[in-house]
């Protein structure tokens, strides 16, 4: 028998049969339907109306009485569900949205209409989803790079991204609105000590309308934003959410300043804690490291593997802005400050002795240290690489484009962090603090100890 070749054939398969691949493709639909039907054969229309009756109630009650489960479990399951199959990624609306874009190409042999296929939509927030997309053969990541905003305008969406997603894949990315149209005054500071918790302080607001809250103690922390981006207001929240901590001896907070006017304001409160040249950074970050090594030694002679903040034991905070300056552009003093920094976030945590950097740059080049920092935040940025360095590989595919929020003033404070129970980024915007409110703040600080200077409790 003499060897053939078996050629392309110009037909393409019956609808029959695109039909049994649909459905193998999507085989929730044939269990919805598969079980819906066979409840309906076996127990009847009436105890199926109500175990489905059951279901909406219970998730109902469910969407009421407990909404941060809810938002945080159910919510994004329903979204994709909703927007996969009653939006614009299924059907014939998803076939004229590529086509509309360029997108489509007919088959070289059978003149077939080959559309990218959707693979699996996620609706991480309400104002994110992420559509994985296989591309149809011959296309690459750039077909789609290049009709961004025609995507965007089809759509009806704010912006759209691409990631290259798996060998043939890709990962839409789009923005359906802006969550945050207003500037977040700032909130109101705590009247007493015992008003603070240390490991929830509100900073602003989240994309879903609740507190946006981080913990202050346990952790070291990595915020990362361009030029403008709102750095400023993060650590301000932070200082007036602990305002009356500071006021009474709680909370220490040391500042590196090197921008020269970011924080120079804080001068009168801050007791000698502050410095604006790379020489008393170093310095500052040297005495804060003696602190820390004094308190350790304090719980060696008390046996005790930690100690609750009290005025004997207070939490320091140690305060970098702009550490790129310091750690990557300055080389005469970046080996030290680099060294101290590594010691501190390491063994700071059982002496309440806590790390909190700004950086524009996060890469290991400029923060060799960034790994040690595991709490972060990443507001806007100039590069697409830089939501998978600061919140972890994949963070900017599963919706974090902090890399896409707008360079304006209107924009300033707005970023993701990295939901703590469902590791997906969550958009977040940091309250505005302006001049007004840290001149309020310095003025509540130095009011002095609510009881005196005696008779406060601890604080764990």
């Amino acid at each position: 028998m003499s060897n053939s070749v078996v050629g392309t054939s110009r037909r393409s398969a019956g609808w029959e049969f695109r039909t049994v691949r649909w459905f193998v493709r999507h085989p929730g639909a044939v269990a919805g339907g598969g079980g819906l039907g066979a409840s309906l054969a076996e127990l009847g229309p009436t105890v199926t109306g109500g175990i489905v009756g059951g279901a909406v109630v219970g998730t109902a009650a469910w969407y009421r009485g407990h909404p941060d489960t809810f938002d945080a479990w159910a919510a994004p399951v329903l979204r994709a569900w909703r927007r996969r199959w009653a939006g614009a990624y299924t059907g014939r609306r998803w076939v004229s949205l590529m086509g509309s874009c360029g997108l489509t190409k007919p088959h070289h042999k059978n003149g077939e209409l080959l559309v990218p296929r959707v693979l699996r939509v996620r609706s991480w927030s309400a104002s994110i989803d992420t559509v994985r997309v296989r591309m149809v053969p011959g296309q690459a990541l750039r077909a789609f790079s290049a009709v961004l905003p025609e995507l965007a305008a089809t759509l009806k969406a704010e912006r759209v991204a691409v990631e290259q997603g798996r060998p043939g894949e890709v990962v839409l990315i789009v923005q359906r609105d802006e969550p945050f149209t207003q500037v977040i005054p700032a909130p109101e500071m705590p009247e007493s000590s015992e008003a603070v918790d240390l490991r929830s302080l509100c900073l602003g607001e989240t994309e879903l309308g609740g507190e946006w809250r981080e913990p202050l103690i346990g952790t070291h922390h990595l915020t990362a934003g361009a030029t403008g981006a709102g750095k400023n207001s993060v650590v301000m929240a932070k200082l007036r959410a602990v305002a009356p901590m500071i006021r009474d001896g709680l909370v220490r907070p040391w500042v590196c300043d090197p921008k020269l006017f970011e924080f120079v304001a804080l001068r009168p409160i801050l007791d000698g804690r502050y410095a604006d040249t790379p020489e008393d950074c170093a310095e500052l970050i040297a005495r804060f490291v003696e602190n820390m090594q004094r308190k350790q030694k304090r719980l060696q002679r008390k046996k005790k593997r930690g100690l609750p903040v009290s005025r004997e034991n207070p939490l320091d905070w140690l305060i970098v802005d702009e550490v790129g300056f310091l750690l990557a552009y300055n080389a005469e003093h970046a080996h030290e400050i680099t060294s101290a920094c590594s010691v501190i976030s390491s063994m700071g945590r059982a002496t309440n002795d806590i790390l909190d950097v700004y950086v524009q740059e996060p890469s290991k080049d400029v923060v060799p240290i960034r790994d040690l920092l595991p709490h972060r935040v990443c507001l806007r940025v100039t590069s697409e690489r830089h939501p998978d360095m600061v919140l972890g590989d994949g963070a900017r595919e599963r919706g974090a484009i902090a890399d896409e929020i707008s360079a304006d003033e209107s924009s300033a404070g707005i970023g993701f962090r990295v939901d703590p129970r469902s590791r997906v980024p969550r958009r977040v915007r940091a309250a505005y603090t302006s001049d007004a409110d840290v001149d309020e703040l310095v003025a509540f600080v130095k009011a002095g100890p609510a009881d005196g200077g005696s008779g406060l409790r601890a604080v764990a």
